[in-house]
């Protein structure tokens, strides 16, 4: 009976949408019903970040502070949820619970006066800009110099979450639950608030694996970040936890298409692993994982193939990835009180037409605009010096790791049969320099793919660009990013 319901249900919804369905299918081609740029809301809860960059640390140790908040609705029985993650008609309904969904967050400071950084990510497949400054909204009591200067929130990404953007329910209808995404907003506002008021003394660790056998890549060519990057703020205080910050790149899809139940996946067995081995809170940063870049659960890997499924892989791939951590603990170098952040807002111009229908029938909570005969949309990207060699950049979607750290298509590879127009973004930086990519970060604008291997006309090998803003996205963020580093580095 509950798969005769869903059925009906889907159908009736995409019966009913039918007249905003063709009206999106409209504007979408012809470009008509935009807006002009709505610059008064562009820029309103942007943050730049800091006013000046030090080369040098002032204070002597960092300050941080965690908290963490249960995103799991307790009326999973009773009220209908899509999951997010994977594209079904009719759309997945969530059934159950294998692990709970969490918002976690950190706050760094240098101790330099001039303000604090916030981190926090969501278990989501991504979270809209609109909706991460709807959090700044509510934090705004305590941003400003000296206060928080930077506030980034992003997701993990697990294809095991409530849908947080909307783009998996029953369309046209949005699977964007609201009541769900405001007590979120008030959550992650909430962990944050918490982590500014808990800051506490102590010393900032930093170190990294190359861990090439971790990660597959489904995408050629393989341009992997094939390292595991561990932070650790270990508190002067020795009665409180020390704080483990991972950022890595890896797809959370390890239970698969037919699942219907909420999982953080890898990421909260991982943190689990963390809690028992260490007595550490611990948050997961996403990285660079354009192109399909997943975790190997293969015997390569040294992962027992037991079970029918990827579930008890995943368990044993989150034990070892825990293992790396901990080691890497053990062997992390002390980092300069430094904290640099700089942000700034960019446009992609979208012209890939399954984006634009999406947005058109507000799937998402996301508003394109028409400026000079195109569509555009503004999301923001990060720049970030943790020390004196440790470079972070961020990213408001999936990046392909390429457009960072090198290896793309020749023009005779390439499916446009052209050379990318920008070099790699790690060679704005000396070869001493530890570069880290914080993905889906302040926003979701889906897949970002080297201009030069971008197709259109959904060509095997090109699911990324189905979704994509556009042929343009990657030298748009390129670009940007070359501007704001040699703004700030300079």
């Amino acid at each position: 009976m509950a798969v005769v319901i869903r059925w009906v249900s889907a159908i009736l919804a995409v019966l009913m949408g039918l007249p905003l369905l063709l009206s999106s299918v409209f504007q979408s081609l012809l470009k008509v019903g935009y807006d002009e740029r709505p610059t008064q809301a562009i820029s309103e809860n942007f943050l730049e970040g800091n006013v000046d960059f030090i080369d040098e640390a002032v204070a002597d140790s960092w300050s941080a502070g965690y908290a963490k908040r249960l995103l799991t609705p307790d009326d999973i029985d009773s009220h209908r949820y899509f999951l997010g993650g994977f594209l079904k008609f009719p759309a997945q309904e969530v059934t159950g619970v294998i692990d709970d969904l969490y918002v976690r967050a950190v706050v760094l400071d240098d101790n330099s006066g001039r303000g604090a950084a916030a981190f926090a990510w969501i278990d989501g497949i991504g979270f809209m800009n609109a909706d991460v400054k709807a959090v700044r909204e509510k934090l705004s009591d305590i941003t400003g110099e000296g206060k928080l200067i930077s506030i980034d929130i992003g997701s993990t990404h697990t294809h095991s979450a409530v849908d947080t953007q909307g783009l998996w329910g029953n369309i046209p209808k949005s699977g964007r639950d609201e009541a769900y995404i405001d007590a979120l907003v008030n959550k992650a506002a909430d962990a944050i608030r918490e982590a500014y008021n808990t800051r506490t003394n102590g010393q900032l660790y930093y170190a990294s694996e190359y861990c090439p056998v971790m990660f597959n890549d489904s995408r050629n060519p393989r341009a992997v970040d094939e390292y595991i990057h561990l932070f650790r703020f270990k508190p002067d205080d020795g009665e409180k936890k020390e704080i483990y910050i991972s950022n890595f790149g890896a797809h959370p899809v390890n239970l698969a298409w037919s699942n219907s139940e909420l999982s953080g996946d890898y990421p909260y067995y991982v943190e689990q692993a963390v809690n028992t081995k260490c007595n550490a809170d611990f948050i997961f940063i996403q990285g660079a994982i354009g192109g399909g870049v997943g975790c190997n659960l293969t015997e390569e890997n040294g992962i027992p193939q037991i079970g029918d499924s990827n579930y008890e892989r995943m368990q044993a791939y989150s034990l070892k990835v825990a293992d790396i951590l901990a080691a890497l603990a053990e062997k992390s170098e002390r980092v300069d009180p430094i904290l640099n952040v700089a942000h700034a807002q960019l446009d992609f111009v979208v012209d890939n037409f399954v984006f634009k229908l999406a947005e058109r029938a507000g799937l998402c909570n996301a508003t394109a605009f028409k400026e000079n005969g195109d569509i555009k949309l503004t999301s923001e990207i990060g720049y970030i010096e943790i020390g004196k060699n440790v470079k972070i950049l961020e990213a408001p979607g999936e990046v392909l790791p390429e457009i960072v750290y090198g290896g793309f298509y020749s023009a005779q590879e390439a499916f446009n049969g052209c050379e990318y127009p920008y070099e790699p973004l790690k060679n704005k930086f000396a070869a001493e320099d530890e570069i880290l990519v914080f993905g889906l970060c302040n926003d979701a604008v889906g897949y970002i793919v080297p201009d030069n291997d971008y197709s259109a006309s959904n060509e095997e090998g090109h699911y990324e660009e189905t979704v994509s803003t556009g042929s343009t996205a990657a030298s748009s963020l390129s670009k940007a990013f070359d501007k704001l580093i040699t703004e700030r580095c300079d």
